[in-house]
């Protein structure tokens, strides 16, 4: 459905359908959705130049709030790109507007806009603004603010070598530990 009207992703106003290439990278297709989304809540009718750029900001700004990239500490486009999982493209133009955006906050003031996004994404207990929550893909502990998909606990440990080993264990218990990483951690 999604390919007789484009690559990426639609939205049928009539229907209020929005169909998506499932064959496009992860990236992609979060932008695309939330571009599609960005034209429903802004009420978009018919297409313009206008439209499309405002449905890109919305995209943009729900994927990656320029807040949550100050606080994630992201130096560069590709920090965005793999933290906020958005394609390079996206996450240029993000981190280029984060750019402009901490020039702001640093000459001026932050807006009531800014108070009220670092309020809401404050956390008491953690006393920090929370910018990910997560699970662990192991143990399900909660995650905050983790780049990783696991928790230090359960971290993958290091690649060991025959060497790294070889004046701690003999070569069965060499050959039962790579096993048991190999079970383990499908190495």
């Amino acid at each position: 459905m999604c390919l007789a009207y484009s690559e990426d992703a639609f939205r049928e106003g009539a229907t209020m359908i929005v169909a998506y290439n499932d064959e496009k990278p992860t990236g992609r297709i979060r932008f695309s959705l939330m571009h599609e989304l960005g034209h429903h809540i802004l009420k978009h009718n018919g297409d313009s130049n206008n439209n499309e750029k405002e449905a890109n900001a919305f995209a943009s700004f729900i994927l990656a709030p320029r807040m949550a990239i100050h606080y994630a500490k992201c130096k560069n486009a590709n920090d965005v790109s793999h933290i906020f999982e958005m394609s390079h493209e996206a996450a240029k133009n993000a981190f280029d507007d984060y750019l402009r955006w901490h020039r702001h906050i640093v000459t001026y003031k932050m807006s009531s806009y800014d108070k009220a996004m670092y309020s809401h994404f404050y956390n008491a207990e953690h006393e920090c603004f929370v910018w990910s929550v997560k699970k662990c893909d192991f143990c399900g502990k909660t995650l905050y603010n983790s780049i990783e998909d696991r928790c230090n606990i359960c971290s993958l440990p290091p690649e060991r070598t025959v060497r790294d080993c070889s004046d701690v264990w003999d070569d069965n218990s060499r050959i039962l530990h790579l096993q048991h990483l190999k079970w383990l951690y499908d190495h």
